[in-house]
């Protein structure tokens, strides 16, 4: 079923309802107020009948006609079973006994041969009854039985019913038309949406959904829709430039490996050095090419990843690891090594990871540095965070280079690949563990132009 036939339905059930409630009050209304007006119509005759009865015994007497016309009415001295007087129509049906001050409509089968009183086809009259205790002259107290028939209004209260059932269905009918005719303009932006979005392909990211100005619910879906096709196309995008910068990045040492391989193979035998340097230039080209796979590989598993489990991991032990490791290579190449943390900085993470991201961070400070420059790491803790500054004194990119400084494949220098053998993945698989880490990782150039501060903002323990 459509929303917009659920929706017709809703509408239509819920004015059904109110207007079933309504008129079920107003019905009660309609039984009700004659009842209580026939009530006091027959007080005021059995009032009347006892005064004209009472005035006869009075005068001695006995009852005679008392203008009852059309009334059922039996009066009887309070403890007498044998009535005073009673009507003709008292004499002609009979109704059952009932105690003082009570009321009931009761119906009975009288013929029209016998009297006429309005009877329905099937010769039913129905009555209204009531039971008085009425006082009179001498200390004299009646009993007052008093009817009369109400198969007129009874018809037309049927009548009337069956109008407002009639007209509840028709209005229900009617409710229904307009409520799936006003859905259908309510749910029209809907429509329009949903056309717009299909000609959104992978081949037309660009496209938007027009938004309107009315700021109702529908604009907010559309902005909401817009905002994930941007991210869709940033995603399809990004994947694109993956494939054509992973392309370009494999292309070049199988081509080196294969030229490589061209002329080793028109070496002769008289050139076995010569051979040598082609099958060690081929082996860097290899080594090259699988540290970009391996990366590869990396960084599409961490992307898969949206968590992982978590211990307790101390940095400044790490840091302290990481320092040993890279000596070596920062003396090879006349640069100091300076750190400075506490002993404890304690954060929930994942020991292999978060070497990774520090190990490539502090790589990057090493090779692209300056000869007699310096590499400093700094640690510490501010609230519940753990603060990671490492600086170095290598040349700092411009503001746009900054920008894109962890996407993949990004390099400030292209002969800085050549020269170190970097793939460009580096920064990336570090901003994708910081990530994973909760965390957050930034790069800005020194104020006065002369070095690189990375800084790793992490949660603590």
């Amino acid at each position: 079923m459509t929303v917009r036939k659920k929706i017709a339905l809703l509408i239509t059930a819920a004015g059904f309802g109110a207007s079933l409630i309504f008129s079920a009050i107003i019905f009660w209304q309609m039984v009700e107020q004659p009842r209580r007006i026939i009530d006091v119509e027959l007080l005021a005759v059995a009032k009347r009948a006892v005064l004209i009865v009472d005035k006869r015994l009075w005068q001695g007497r006995a009852p005679a006609f008392v203008g009852d016309d059309g009334y059922w009415l039996k009066i009887y001295l309070k403890g007498k079973k044998k009535p005073l007087y009673q009507s003709k129509l008292a004499k002609i049906v009979k109704l059952p006994e009932l105690r003082v001050d009570e009321s009931i409509t009761v119906s009975r089968t009288i013929p029209r041969t016998r009297i006429e009183l309005g009877q329905d086809d099937e010769n039913e009259v129905t009555f209204r009854m009531r039971k008085f205790a009425i006082a009179g002259g001498d200390g004299h107290k009646f009993i007052v039985c008093a009817a009369r028939p109400v198969e007129v209004i009874v018809e037309e209260l049927w009548d009337i019913s069956v109008g407002v059932l009639s007209s509840l269905l028709f209005s229900s009918l009617l409710l229904l038309a307009a409520s799936y005719f006003v859905a259908g303009i309510i749910l029209e932006p809907v429509r329009r949406i949903n056309d717009q979005t299909r000609e959104i392909t992978e081949r037309h990211l660009d496209r938007r959904i027009p938004v309107g100005g009315e700021g109702d619910e529908f604009s907010t879906l559309a902005r909401t829709l817009n905002k994930v096709f941007e991210r869709l196309q940033r995603a399809f995008l990004s994947q694109k430039r993956l494939l054509s910068d992973t392309s370009h990045e494999l292309k070049t040492p199988l081509t080196m490996i294969r030229l490589s391989l061209d002329e080793l193979r028109s070496a002769d035998a008289a050139q076995g050095n010569r051979c040598s340097e082609i099958i060690d230039r081929m082996t860097t080209q290899t080594l090259r090419m699988e540290r970009l796979i391996k990366n590869l590989l990396d960084l599409s598993a961490l992307e898969i990843l949206t968590k992982m489990p978590k211990e307790p991991v101390n940095l400044a032990i790490l840091l302290s690891s990481l320092i040993q490791d890279y000596q070596l290579l920062a003396e090879a190449g006349n640069i100091a090594l300076k750190s400075h943390f506490p002993a404890q900085l304690m954060v929930p993470g994942r020991v292999e990871k978060l070497e990774r991201a520090f190990s490539n961070i502090i790589d990057n400070a090493i090779k692209y540095n300056k000869a007699g420059g310096w590499v400093e790491i700094k640690g510490g803790t501010v609230g519940d965070k753990v603060t990671i500054v490492i600086t170095n004194t290598g040349a700092g990119p411009s503001e746009v280079e900054l920008s894109r400084i962890f996407e993949p494949f990004y390099r400030i220098e292209e002969s800085r690949a050549l020269r170190y053998g970097g793939s460009g993945l580096g920064l990336s698989i570090v901003k994708r563990i910081i990530e994973l880490h909760n965390g957050e990782v930034k790069m800005e150039c020194l104020t006065d132009g002369r070095g690189i501060r990375v800084t790793v903002i992490l949660m603590g323990l």
